[in-house]
């Protein structure tokens, strides 16, 4: 008897939705393993028994803040997955994980997410605090703000009706000593106007006005948060100083809160206007705030040293604090310690008097801008308080360089070359001092001089001399130079000599005096362009008068360490005017002269 051919079954529902429409089960019901998961568990579990009912929630905005669902403030993309955080939840079917996953979809920015993660909570009946039940018909009820009189922070105050808790109040602090960003964020769990009534007392004891903490709209309060965080996001803000930045770099307290910043942002009207003091600062240029300078200033006529040195003050304020009217002692002490000391395409008597000219820039701006006396005197005492401080740093061997080398890159990108060259050059020769006083006499004879020279390797020093000398005499490949070979001759002798002295050890290891002659007239002769392709020797010529198989460069590396000592030079350039010869220096005089004008 035939067999009746089975009906085709339809397929499953759930094959034919995407993945945005299923609910998240892709980890199947589990106990929680001995490692992260049973610590996380166990973070929750303590913010649950927690006496601040808002713990819960600001553990779980931490966690979602190092997921992909928020950018990575440190720009390293080793961010965790949401759904993989949300999916390991879903598979622990737990009272902490029920709890954990409600917050979630309450803070999560996306809808069809949210929409995710409470189907994956179907069938789940753990009782919840009350706080989390209450969040999601959370709402902001009140705000204010209270600026720093110079400048440096906001604090930016929400008052919430929360359900199961009552009164919550959030206090947002924008800092803006580094550029505009939130730096930390504070739920107390207190009703607003108490948190507002203890802000007056602050500013009483600070001799400041109570009515400086001013209630503002709702919707200038989101308008200001945001225009923080957008200005944190924003690409290059100025780095944050270690003692004032969380363990990884990040402002302390951001951005574990933004998940629950943002969702309290969305819940309240749009339309508003930012109300940070960087904002009620007027328009003033740098232009406009030199020129108001020196017409309200009495006396002699100002120097040019002067001039620029406001300039320099000026701009610096402009570029970072936002304002070229804007110092406060952070201020101070960041450009005297971080920024004036390694400002490029300054001159050396333009920093000279910056110490001079920043109280009296100081107090002008205040005078601008409105700001109280005691304010002021704080600002100027930071100048006194930071000036050995800046002085030490301007004058440091380090920064010296990097004004130099930044002036030379600046010059180099705007199509001059020659400050690039002319540095060059004087790296080649032992620095700016030495190019200026250079000559172009030849090198005296001078005989083999081993007063400084270790005893045990004086004979190793004198046999690679005599090779050195037997050549510069013999050889027909250098004949044509004449009187260069003797220059050559004291070039060679003054960098054996020198570089032993400093290190004896490169003579004590093993090695041919030929390839050791070799090396030493192949280091003397690269910088004098005596060995190369426009040389008088072609370096595959040297190496075969002295039998040496290998690159010559490579018999002179433990010569040159030995002579560098620590120093970073070019592997062609020795750093010395007395081992090149006259027609070098005569040469390196003429493009001196020609790239300096």
């Amino acid at each position: 008897m035939a067999k009746r051919p089975r009906k085709k079954r339809a397929p499953n529902r759930s094959a034919t939705r995407s993945a945005a429409d299923r609910p998240l089960r892709a980890v199947e019901n589990r106990e929680p393993d001995a490692g992260g998961d049973r610590e996380l568990i166990a973070s929750i579990r303590a913010a649950m028994r927690s006496e601040d009912p808002t713990a819960v929630v600001t553990l779980v905005s931490s966690m979602l803040s190092v997921t992909d669902a928020w950018p990575d403030p440190l720009g390293e993309d080793d961010q965790i997955p949401l759904d993989a955080l949300v999916d390991s939840f879903v598979g622990t079917p737990f009272a902490e994980t029920t709890v954990a996953l409600h917050v979630i979809a309450d803070l999560l920015p996306d809808d069809l997410d949210a929409a995710r993660v409470r189907r994956g909570l179907t069938g789940r009946r753990h009782p919840l605090p009350q706080a989390v039940a209450g969040l999601r018909d959370l709402r902001v009820i009140d705000a204010a703000r209270i600026g720093d009189e110079l400048g440096d922070g906001d604090n930016v105050i929400l008052g919430l009706d929360w359900p199961g808790i009552g009164g919550v109040t959030v206090v947002t602090y924008v800092d803006e000593a580094f550029g505009t960003r939130v730096k930390d964020v504070f739920l107390v769990p207190e009703p607003f106007t108490d948190v507002c009534d203890r802000y007056r007392e602050l500013l009483a004891s600070e001799g400041r006005r109570a009515d400086e903490l001013e209630g503002v709209g709702i919707a200038d309060a989101r308008a200001s948060i945001e225009a923080a965080i957008a200005l944190g996001d924003a690409a290059g803000p100025d780095a944050v100083p270690d003692d004032w930045a969380g363990p990884g770099g990040e402002p302390v307290g951001w951005p574990g809160a933004r998940p629950f910043v943002e969702m309290l942002l969305r819940r309240m009207p749009a339309g508003g206007r930012s109300l940070l003091t960087s904002d009620a600062l007027p328009e003033v240029s740098v232009g406009e705030a030199l020129a108001g300078f020196f017409a309200a200033r009495s006396g002699a006529p100002a120097l040019d040293e002067e001039i620029e040195a406001v300039r320099l003050l000026l701009h610096d304020a402009a570029e970072h604090a936002g304002h070229p009217l804007r110092w406060s002692p952070v201020q101070v002490e960041l450009a005297l310690t971080q920024r004036l000391p390694f400002a490029i395409d300054v001159s050396a008597d333009t920093l000279e008097v910056v110490p001079d000219v920043l109280p009296r820039v100081i107090r002008y701006a205040h005078r601008r801008l409105g700001v109280a006396h005691d304010a002021t005197e704080q600002t100027v005492a930071a100048v006194a308080e930071w000036l050995p401080a800046y002085r030490t740093l301007c004058d440091a061997p380090s920064a010296v360089r990097w004004r130099d080398i930044g002036s030379m890159v600046e010059a180099f990108q705007h199509g001059d070359h020659g400050p690039l060259l002319v540095r060059s050059l004087a790296d080649d020769v032992g620095g700016p001092v030495a190019l200026e006083r250079l000559d172009d006499a030849p090198l005296p004879h001078e005989p083999l001089d081993l007063e400084g020279v270790a005893p045990d390797v004086r004979d190793a020093l004198v046999e690679i001399s005599g090779l050195i000398d037997r050549w510069l005499d013999e050889s027909p490949r250098v004949a044509h130079l004449g009187p260069l070979r003797e220059e050559w001759r004291t070039a060679c002798r003054r960098l054996l000599v020198g570089a032993t002295a400093k290190s004896p050890g490169w003579l004590r290891r093993r090695g041919a005096a030929s390839g050791r002659a070799c090396g030493l007239l192949w280091a003397t002769g690269v910088p004098n362009r005596l060995v190369g392709p426009h040389g008088a020797v072609l370096v595959k010529d040297l190496a075969a008068d002295f039998g040496v198989t290998g690159a010559p460069s490579t018999k002179a590396e433990t010569l040159l360490r030995a002579w560098r000592d620590g120093r970073w030079l070019d592997d062609t350039s020795l750093g010395d005017a007395g081992m090149l010869v006259s027609q070098e220096r005569s040469r390196i005089i003429r493009m001196r002269e020609e790239h300096s004008r």
